[in-house]
């Protein structure tokens, strides 16, 4: 609007007064010519009658107050096109709200537009999820087409089991060496690993007082003698004296009174003479000698002293060991077993055994037992079988305490149709091995029978010759391109030699 102009219904007034039309020619006014002019104004909106009607309005509201800015414009000097700028500034400065029915349209797009986009994440986790799962399932001939494998070539021979328990050395024989009579320890000349032999004296008690006591009972002893002889002496004299009245009696030359009081005299010396005070006082000598032969102990078994508990000075008792000796020229081993294996089992049977501890190099390990005790009832709480085994030990090299492991052999299946153990698989409880027939791997379902340590006896499915594999069977299923990539010698083993 230009300075010096009049905003009128419908037109604009010049600085003279002079009507202006307005644009497109339309005279000044209400009507039609209004209608266009706010159609113009709000681009896309169709203006309604009652629109031009309220734009009338404010055209006249507005009338003084940009003629007054349209003065004060013309004062200054403003240019016309500055005012048209302010009045435009003005316009869009003064942005209206939208209504309230907008907002809650707005608020509900944007509220669909997040269910979507959640509902798009979870449609991508759950194809994701869905992705690797197969990928995980996927068979093993999803892989290459083509599997390297090793073959083994099916063989006959000898399969046998073995039960494989573990066990303690122990030595065969373990004494306590304990004193018979309480007493203070003179000397003890042996200590921890020195070896003994039967007999050997060990350890010697004080003495002194046992000592004294088999002198007094040996006193004892010549009293009761002397007391015996003169109790002999009494009675031979009353028996030379009896058979002297007898004669005068028969004589007529005593009475019966003197014969008798001679037949008493006799008897009292015969009741005299007793040798129980004699034996008393021989016991009682025996006695203390053996508590002096008690003062010295000796061993009572070749062996090795494993332990000492006492020093010279210390007052030895009735119930505390002073050493302990064990036996370990030959060594035993306990172990459990079932009761499905007990029965294959046989006292004398020889078993190998393992100790690690007794050696460098795995033949100063390797060891032969003899199966001398087997339990003929299993352990109350273990339901277990204790069996014992004795190895000799002539070197010394195990000792008790040692881990040893014992291989016990409790199946054998002669002749057998073998094949590596890592041949057989089970899937879905079925045993199946795969043949390598050209270039493929063919799925074999087999039976099998006793399984050893190195080979499985097959009862059923294959022949002797025919080749399986024994690396790489994982990632076969029935029919899979297979190469060959070396072979493993199914007829050389530990149990071929067997």
């Amino acid at each position: 609007m230009g300075a010096g102009e009049e905003l009128t219904n419908g037109g604009l007034k010049g600085a003279s007064g002079e009507d202006r039309p307005s644009r497109e020619g339309r005279p000044p006014g209400g009507g039609p010519a209004g209608e266009g002019d706010a159609g113009e104004r709000l681009p896309g909106l169709k203006a309604s009658p009652a629109a031009g009607d309220a734009q009338n309005e404010g055209g006249r509201a507005l009338e003084p107050q940009a003629a007054g800015a349209a003065g004060k414009a013309a004062e200054c000097g403003a240019p016309e096109n500055a005012a048209s700028g302010d009045a435009a500034g003005g316009d869009s400065g003064d942005t209206p709200e939208p209504p309230e029915g907008g907002r809650t349209l707005l608020r509900r797009r944007l509220l669909a537009a997040g269910i979507a986009l959640a509902v798009l994440i979870g449609i991508g986790i759950m194809g994701w999820r869905y992705v690797k799962l197969k990928q995980e399932d996927a068979p093993a001939d999803a892989g290459p087409k083509v599997v390297p494998v090793e073959v083994a070539e099916v063989t006959t021979g000898d399969v046998v089991k073995v039960v494989k328990l573990t066990g303690n050395v122990a030595a065969r024989t373990e004494i306590n060496v304990i004193p018979k009579m309480p007493g203070r320890i003179r000397s003890l000349s042996v200590d921890v690993g020195d070896r003994v032999t039967k007999g050997q004296v060990l350890v010697k008690l004080d003495d002194a007082e046992v000592l004294a006591s088999l002198r007094a009972a040996e006193a004892a002893l010549e009293v009761a003698k002397a007391g015996a002889r003169a109790a002999q002496a009494n009675l031979e004299d009353a028996k030379r004296n009896l058979e002297r009245m007898q004669q005068l009696y028969d004589a007529g030359a005593i009475s019966l009174q003197q014969l008798e009081q001679a037949q008493l005299r006799y008897d009292q010396a015969a009741a005299g003479v007793n040798d129980a005070q004699v034996r008393q006082a021989e016991a009682a000598v025996e006695s203390a000698r053996l508590q002096l032969e008690n003062t010295v102990i000796v061993s009572p078994i070749n062996g090795v002293v494993a332990a000492r508990f006492a020093d010279p000075g210390e007052l030895a008792g009735t119930s505390q060991p002073l050493l302990t000796l064990v036996d370990i020229s030959e060594v035993q081993v306990t172990c459990n077993v079932t009761g499905e294996d007990v029965n294959s089992l046989r006292t004398g049977q020889n078993v190998p055994v393992v100790v690690a501890a007794a050696g460098q190099t795995e033949e100063e390990r390797r060891f032969t037992g003899r199966i001398t005790s087997l339990a003929p009832a299993a352990d109350a709480r273990s339901k277990l079988f204790p069996v014992r085994i004795s190895i000799p030990n002539p070197e010394g090299r195990l000792r008790p305490g040692m881990f040893a492991e014992v291989h016990l052999t409790t199946a054998v299946s002669r002749g057998a149709v073998r094949v590596p153990v890592d041949a057989v698989l089970e899937r879905d409880g079925k045993k199946i091995v795969y043949v390598v027939e050209g270039d493929r791997a063919r799925e074999r379902r087999v039976e099998t029978g006793i399984t050893g340590e190195e080979y499985v006896e097959i009862k059923s499915g294959l022949k002797p010759g025919e080749k399986v594999v024994v690396t790489g069977q994982d990632f076969l299923v029935d029919g899979t391109r297979v190469q060959v990539s070396s072979g493993k010698n199914g007829g050389q083993g530990k149990e071929a030699s067997r």
